[in-house]
This record gives C-alpha cells, sequence and structure tokens, in this order.
C-alpha cells in the first residue's frame, strides 16, 4: 500500500441491462460468493491504496462495505463514469499522486492487477495505464496521474463524457501518456484475465459466479 495512491470505485451505473434482478442499489449489491460485488472489489482495491473511495448515484443505497471506505455521490447524474472519477479526483485533494479507477462490477478482480496498473503510472511521462484486452481499452480497470483532473474537467464542461475519447486525445498529443497494457503481460499476474470479466447481464452472473 502506498500513501500517494487512492483507488476509485465505481458504483453509481443504471445497471439496466440487468433487469429486476437488481434493486436501488444497482450491479454493486449483486452477490458473488457471499459477498456484495461492491466489497469485492473495494477489497480487491485496497492493497494498492491508501483510501478507497466509492463515488455512487444520488439516493443509492450501498451494501456493508469493508471498514475506511469513504462514499461521496455523483455531482452529475447520468453524466457517466468520466464525471464521477472527476468527483473523486476533486474530493480527494492535492495529496495523492494516483488513482487506480475500477467499476464495481469486476468481482474477480486480482490485486495484483490493481498494483500492476499503479506500478504502470508511475513510469515517467505516463499519465494514463490502461489494460488492452480483447482488442478494446479497459478504461474502468486503469490507473492515472490525480493531475488529470484538469484535462477530465475540461473535457466534460466541452460536453466530451467519454474516457475513450479523452484516452484518444492524449495519445494523439503525446504518444507516450498512454501506456496501454497489452494481455501477455497482463496474464503474467492474471492468467485467465478473469479481472476484466464484467457482469452487465444476468447471463452473464452464473459465470461471474464460477471457478476462476
Amino acid at each position: 500500500m502506498a500513501d500517494d495512491v487512492i483507488a476509485i470505485v465505481l458504483a453509481g451505473g443504471r445497471s439496466r441491462r440487468m433487469g429486476t434482478l437488481v434493486g436501488p442499489a444497482g450491479k454493486a449489491a449483486l452477490m458473488v460468493d457471499g459477498e456484495s460485488m461492491l466489497a469485492r472489489v473495494c477489497r480487491a482495491v485496497a492493497v494498492a491504496a491508501d483510501r478507497v473511495i466509492v463515488v455512487a448515484a444520488t439516493g443509492q443505497p450501498l451494501p456493508p462495505l469493508p471498514p475506511g471506505i469513504e462514499t461521496i455521490r455523483d455531482t452529475r447524474p447520468a453524466a457517466g463514469p468520466l464525471a464521477a472519477i472527476h468527483d473523486a479526483l476533486l474530493y480527494a485533494g492535492h495529496g495523492p499522486r494516483l488513482a487506480a479507477v475500477v467499476a464495481c462490477d469486476v468481482p474477480w478482480l486480482r490485486p495484483e492487477v490493481v498494483l500492476a496498473l499503479v506500478a504502470a503510472v508511475r513510469q515517467p511521462g505516463v499519465r494514463w495505464a490502461v489494460p488492452d484486452v480483447g482488442g478494446h481499452p479497459q478504461v474502468l480497470v486503469s490507473a492515472l496521474k490525480t493531475d488529470l483532473a484538469v484535462e477530465i474537467g475540461a473535457a466534460l464542461a466541452a460536453g466530451r463524457v467519454r474516457p475513450r475519447d479523452l484516452i484518444d486525445r492524449l495519445r494523439l498529443d503525446t504518444p507516450a501518456a498512454v501506456r496501454l497494457l497489452a494481455e501477455g503481460e497482463l496474464s503474467a499476474v492474471d492468467p485467465t484475465l478473469a479481472s476484466f470479466a464484467d457482469v452487465d447481464t444476468p447471463a452473464q452472473l452464473p459465470a461471474a459466479a464460477g471457478d476462476r
């Protein structure tokens, strides 16, 4: 654990594709192996971070969480994950230098993956470390420099709310600013890449609860 690292766990998604399986708490409260997905993710990221900050929707009830977890509420409902990341960075203040960013719906996230992402974003010139799994940047299991709050705020003010758009812009301006971690590199710490298996639909939940 490092005292210059925070973890941001995004819990406020609307979970529309889960249908009636979720209640007001959304996917955060879905149970996997006797524990809520949100609690599982919080435990995984806590290995790498001095503080864990959960960003939830206004009025969203949350399941019981491990001791010491901080919770805040979205200031821009329905604005998406980039706005939630910005809320958490502003809340955390100027002390932390790095942030791991993880959605709450990856219940098989390995702490070793979080540690690898934090190590990658510490490299000189790197501002965002993003896994490239299945041919897609996995922005919601990544790590970034907290000073990106400036660029994130500017993007939101301009109506650019997709994290992928900001990553593309950073790569265009300074290619080395975004460190893409290939599957082969990630498999060294997670051989099955289960850390990136998110649960978006009821059909995926039994698979997530299986032996990974």
